[in-house]
This record gives structure tokens, sequence and C-alpha cells, in this order.
């Protein structure tokens, strides 16, 4: 694990919540580095963040068509690449009682209709949502950051900013079919671009992708979540508390609904694994 110039390991948004969530599962799959089983909506997720990012790049000229072949390139990478990890599909984790076979099936169906529906959701929307141009002349999407909080050096990417009829806002897109419970994560993606341009954007949302079956839905984003009801003290204070703990060698587990979801439960004690 890399360490930043001030020797602190950089932490993410990602690695306070899997902490957060279950202390075990963060020591397992992050300081122990055991094998996470892999699971079809990590390769749906990669591939359609590609291929969105992929047609907002081009300006939003690419055709769908177009857009959908850079979905399926990443889409057989990703496949490739947690095969290499587990060839043996059975071992897959699929959230459900479909196999694994089945299962990413019907993810490349869903992910290859995600990215069409958000493009044509973007030529619905027009110059009404249009994807934000940092200061430095960059396009914002999938923009990096690294920044300290207090002592402690964070760092992620912003799957976008755009302009929205309610004013600059920070956008998490979400392949999944729910929203996350929180916005915390939005929030310190505020706090990175206020770090790092100078420029305070108070409302954030999350895209959700559309969805198939029984239930089918268009994509689209949230009601905008007004960021300044996050005191960004406080979630400095989260970060150093995770930070401490992390460094102390707390890692305290919690099993529960999640442990299905849990690519390293095969290795758990507290599931009463060896």
């Amino acid at each position: 694990m890399q360490t930043s110039t001030s020797g602190r390991i950089p932490r993410s948004h990602s690695q306070y919540t899997s902490y957060a969530q279950c202390g075990e599962m963060y020591r397992l799959e992050r300081v122990a580095r055991v094998a996470s089983d892999p699971a079809g909506w990590f390769v749906q997720g990669t591939a359609v963040h590609a291929a969105i990012e992929a047609y907002e790049r081009s300006g939003r000229t690419l055709t769908t068509a177009e857009a959908i072949a850079h979905f399926e390139r990443s889409w057989r990478q990703e496949l490739a690449a947690g095969r290499e990890v587990c060839a043996d599909l059975t071992q897959w984790r699929t959230g459900g009682r479909k196999t694994a076979t089945k299962d990413l099936d019907d993810r490349k169906a869903l992910g290859a209709h995600q990215v069409a529906d958000y493009i044509a959701y973007t030529e619905d929307a027009g110059a009404a949502e249009q994807v934000w141009t940092t200061p430095d002349g960059r396009l914002a999407v999938e923009l990096p950051f690294t920044i300290q909080l207090g002592d402690v050096p964070v760092r992620g990417v912003i799957d976008q900013v755009v302009s929205t009829p309610y004013g600059l806002t920070v956008r998490d897109i979400k392949t999944g079919t729910k929203a996350p419970a929180s916005s915390l994560q939005l929030a310190l993606y505020r706090r990175a671009l206020r770090e790092t341009f100078g420029v305070d954007v108070i409302w954030g949302d999350f895209w959700i992708c559309a969805r198939l079956g029984r239930s089918p839905k268009r994509g689209g984003p949230t009601d905008p979540i007004d960021l300044t009801t996050i005191d960004q003290d406080w979630l400095s204070g989260q970060y150093a508390a995770m930070d401490a703990a992390q460094r102390h060698g707390v890692y305290l587990a919690s099993p529960g609904d999640h442990c299905r979801a849990c690519g390293v439960q095969r290795h758990c004690k507290a599931k009463g694994q060896p």
C-alpha cells in the first residue's frame, strides 16, 4: 500500500466505508491481502463507467453503438481479470440464486442497456446538464484528487461534476438499484473541489442507472442533496479516527446481512472459518 510524502497511508472513501462496515473485512482485504472472490457487479460497474467516460470525453459525439462497444471491450477486460483471480465461476458472488454464468449474462445485457439509457438521458437534458470544465481546463469526468484532512491524506476519483438547473453539482454514478444511505461520499468530493480548485459546490446527487426485469425503470439523478449539512470538521475527524484505528491494528468484526456480499467471508473467523 503506497504512502504519501508525509509518510501516512492515503485514505479513501472506499477504505472508510469498508472499515466502518466491518473491520475484519477491511483487514482481510487490505492488510492481509486475501484474494476476494470476484463478482459480476464489479465487472458491470467498471464497464458502464468506462463507456460513460468515453462518451463524455468525446464531447458526447459517440453514437450509442460506439459507446456500447467501449462497454463491451471493458467488460471483456474486467471479466478476464476476474477469471485470473478465480477461474471457477461457481466461486463468484452473485447476490442471489443465479448461477454465475446466468448472472454475468444478465449483467452484460443490463450494462449495455444502462449505457444506452444514459446517452438517451443526456440527449433529452441537452444544455440543461453539461459536464463542468475545471479552472485548469480538464473535463470533470473521472477527476482524481488528493487532499489533506488534518494530518490524513485522502484521495479519490470524482465521477462527474455537472452544471445543472439547480447549480454546479458533484455526481456519482451508481449501477446498482439503490441510492447510498448517506451523502458522505459526495461531501468528501465537495471538500476536494474546494481544496483543489477553490470552488464550493454545495449540491450533489447520485445518478442511478436504469434497471430491467419485472420493474424496469429509466435511469436518472436523485433529488439534489444539500452537502452543507455535513459538517466538514466532523468529516475530518471521521477519517482521523479511521486512520488512527488502522495504524494501531484495531479491526473489529461486524457480521451481518452484508456478509452475503462479502468477497472474503470464506476466510473470516467470525463466520467460523479456520
